[in-house]
Order: C-alpha cells, then structure tokens, then sequence
C-alpha cells in the first residue's frame, strides 16, 4: 500500500545503453546494478510553492453535457453502431488491443479494475465480448492499461501511485512498480522494448525495467505534475511536458536534463508525440498553442496556431513509402488541424465535431494504404473516421450516451468483402458511459468514396495552403468553450484527488 513506502527505502537502479530497443534486454540482463537512496524526505525535490494543502475537494454542483451542448448526434439514444461492449461499474479510462491478436482487448476503469476480454463472432454481423480475465490489486482507479509493443507484457498505472506489469496469456500479477508518492497521470511503453515510462503527479517521471520490476532511473527536474511524455529519437532519449509550462528533454542513462525549455507555453503543457526518426517533440497546450521543438538544441522551430480551446492530442503518422508525412492537432474547440509533417504547413482544418463536443483523443491507423486516416473520440459521445488528405469525415460512429475518452484502432483484412486485399477497421472506445464499445469500419467501401472526393472540400472541413497557418481564425462556440472548461474543470479535479457475417474481428 502507498501508506506503507517510506521514501528512506532503498530502491534497485538497472544502468542501461540506451542505443536502440532491440539490444535493451542483453544490456539489461549484463548491466550493473547502483543504487539510489533517499536519505530523508529533504532530498525529495520540492513541491512547487503554489501547491494547496492536500484536502477533500468540495464539489459544487454537476452539469450534465446535454446542458452544454444540447441533444447532440453522437449521443442519439436510439442509435448504436456498435456490434459489442463490455462494462465497468465506473467510468472506462483507457482502452487498448494486443498488437499480436486484436481479438484481445484491455480495458482499465475507475473502479479500480483493469480487463482482459476476448472479442469473438457469436453470428452474422456480431460480435460476442467475454472476459478472460480480471487484473485486481489497485486501490484507486486505473488511469491507462496498455499491451507492450510485442504483447508480452500488460502494463496498469493506477492513481494510487503504482504500476503493474501482468502476463496477459494468463492474467498473473508479475511486478508492483512502487516509487510514485501521488498518482500515475500516464504511461508509456518504450517503442521497441520493455522499458517502461510513468508520469507522476509528484512532480517526477519514472522509469522500469518491466521483466524484472527493477526501477531503472527517476527523472526529477519538474515544480509540477508530469502529464505528458515521450521517447525521442525513436526511444534513445526522454521527453516530459509538465504543469509547470516546462519541456525537459531527459539523458536516459545518467537522467540528467539535456535541454530544458523553459515557459514553452503560457498554460500546462497536455500533449505531446514524437517524430519516430527527426529529433523533434510537438508540445500542445491547454492554452490551445501548440510548438514544435528540436530536442537537440532546445529550440522551438516552429508554432503551430488555429486552436481556440485546450489541445488534447498530438500525433505524427506513420506513412508508407512514397506517403505524405502528416501531423495533427486535436483540441476541445473540436477542430482536427493537419499539418504538413515536414514543413509543418497547416493543409487543411477539420470542423466536423465543432459546436457538438470537443475532442479528447484521435489515432491515425497504422496501415498503408491508410495511413492518412485518423479516428477521434469526442465529448459529445460520437467516434469520427476523417480521411486527412481529402479534409473530410468519411464515417461516423454512435453508441456511446457520455463523453469517449479513449480509443483505439487496428486494422487487418476483410475476407467478407470478395474483394482481394480489401481491409476494415476495429475500433474500440472507452466512455464516461461506463462502456467500452466495438465497433468495425468497411474501409473498402469508405476508400472508394473518399477517392472520389479527393481534391475537393468535404463538409466541415477546410483546405489551406502553404503558408495559411497564421490566418487559421479562431473558431469556438460559446457551448464548446463551456464544455472545455467543464473538461479541465474535471481533468484538474482528478489530478488533484488522486472502455457482418465472418471475418469481423481482426486476427
């Protein structure tokens, strides 16, 4: 339990070459082992000045969404898109499927529980979910679960200060990562081993070496909770976002600062991704900025503006050879911004979700010929299948009755189309509804029609060129801009306090 860590104890440090991914499990296994010891609570960095004495919050009131935004499309109670869901007693957190097999699904809630579920066809055009298995031990909700890059292991970060590593193939409980004095805001696999980084609201970040549980190295430099991070330089380097308006890019080894950048943006920095091979982060803000940063010199090189409210979410994609290089920018005035990935040149703006909600999280798929295609989640309760080259929403998908706060997709063949190399897309969400849903996209049908309609302006969105990024306006409806605030208000609350006939599952 967190009462019982004293910070005296003594805590195994693993040294690791931080040369790429594939060497990390040989560096670990035949690294030296140091250690770290905290001698009091003096050597513990200082909490930042601003800090209020830890007390129960009051709550003084509750706005229902509908207020906010009235009956809005994506949270029509007679429509539901989806062909499974599996429940939580409390709000679904975080939602993921294995890389290895996408009938596998994990979810972590606010009931403290994480699941494992398989996703199985019970019938033409159904899908049946069974839980496999229940990952217990937690003591406060569980704010991200997620599968390593090769599916060996399952990582839950809790509010209650810890991280867990399980064996998916049979639900055990394999470490308890113990460190973090207030609670784990997120975490994030390494993109090619099974190091694993945490953020904490006590003003550090935290890494560990997953099969063994051994604390790698602890990163203290932040005057405020660390809410985003990412492995730069396609994982040789560190990068954390804080409250504090700081970005610190991270030596993984010695955990030393290499580049601080100080007051990047005006608020607390929420989002941020990583360029897989180019030493740049993209930082986003809950002032709606957005900056894009060279980890290598500490130097801001380019601004991304356009957003009028918080932007939640970040991400470059992952195009094919001979594919446009793209990134984007999602916020809570629920405008999808996509910029040149190279130049970072605004090409087109998004507005599907504008005046309806604001956008929580979005994924690009990961597949050729796809890879310019992104699916968001939103406030509203409503998923969005928008193709980026095309500037349009191809598809919508409904079922959820609360906000979606998380997503994610995977794509694989469609033998029920009859049509060779056709693909479709599972989509699973996770919602304040208590649910995560399952939904499939027939991208076969989709990408035919979202050709036809290349080259022109699709509803909601709008085609810029070159150069059109400053004069991007500002577009925010007094209902989205309440139900951002609403957004924060809750987000801030949480940090403070401690989810057709064959062939519809991927294989």
């Amino acid at each position: 339990a967190m009462a019982d860590r004293e910070r005296g104890a003594n805590m195994e440090m693993q040294e690791v070459e931080f040369e790429g991914g594939e060497d990390m499990d040989a560096e670990v296994q035949q690294g030296d082992c140091v250690e770290v010891k905290f001698d009091s609570d003096e050597d513990v960095p200082p909490e930042s000045d601003d800090e209020v004495d830890d007390m129960p919050l009051q709550e003084e009131g509750t706005i229902d969404e509908r207020e906010v935004y009235g009956e809005a499309d994506g949270m029509a109670p007679d429509v539901d898109d989806s062909l499974a869901h599996v429940t939580h007693t409390e709000s679904v957190l975080s939602c993921s499927f294995s890389p290895t097999d996408r009938r596998v699904l994990l979810t972590g809630a606010q009931d403290d529980f994480a699941v494992l579920w398989l996703i199985e066809e019970s019938g033409p055009g159904q899908l049946r979910a069974s839980e496999r298995f229940r990952l217990a031990g937690h003591t406060d909700s569980v704010s991200q679960a997620a599968f390593s890059h090769d599916g060996k292991y399952v990582a839950t970060a809790s509010y209650d200060g810890t991280v867990k590593i399980w064996a998916p193939e049979s639900g055990a409980l394999l470490h308890t990562l113990d460190g973090p004095s207030k609670e784990v805001e997120w975490i994030l696999w390494h993109p090619k081993g099974h190091a694993i980084l945490a953020g904490s609201a006590d003003t550090m970040a935290w890494m560990w070496w997953a099969p063994s549980g051994k604390l790698m190295q602890i990163f203290a430099g932040h005057a405020q909770s660390v809410t985003c991070g990412a492995w730069g330089l396609g994982g040789k380097l560190i990068v954390t976002g804080s409250m504090d308006h700081n970005v610190i890019v991270w030596n993984p080894r010695a955990g030393t600062p290499q580049q601080t950048v100080r007051e990047v943006h005006e608020n607390s920095v929420v989002a941020m991704c990583a360029h897989s091979e180019a030493p740049l982060v993209v930082t986003g803000s809950e002032d709606g900025t957005a900056c894009v940063i060279h980890i290598e010199t500490g130097k801001v090189v380019a601004n991304l503006p356009g957003h009028a409210d918080s932007i939640e979410a970040i991400a470059f994609n992952s195009p094919g050879p001979g594919e446009i290089s793209l990134l984007a920018t999602a916020s809570m005035d629920g405008k999808v911004l996509v910029w040149d990935g190279k130049t970072f040149d605004l090409r087109c703006s998004m507005k599907d979700h504008v005046g309806d909600g604001g956008i929580v999280r979005f994924k690009w798929l990961p597949q050729s010929p796809y890879s310019a295609w992104l699916c968001t989640c939103a406030t509203d309760g409503s998923l969005r299948v928008f193709n980026a080259l095309a500037g349009q929403c191809v598809h919508t998908l409904r079922g959820h009755t609360d906000t979606v706060l998380d997503l994610d997709v995977a794509v694989g063949d469609a033998p029920q189309a009859g049509v060779p190399g056709a693909l479709q897309m599972a989509v699973a969400s996770a919602s304040d509804d208590k649910s995560c849903r399952i939904f499939t996209v027939p991208l076969w049908t989709l990408g035919s029609a979202a050709a036809a309609a290349a080259g022109s302006t699709g509803v909601g969105a709008a085609p810029v060129g070159p150069g059109a990024a400053q004069a991007a306006p500002p577009e925010s409806s007094m209902a989205v801009a309440a139900a951002g605030d609403l957004w924060r208000r809750e987000r801030n609350e949480a940090r403070a306090s401690g989810s057709e006939a064959q062939g519809l599952m991927l294989t």
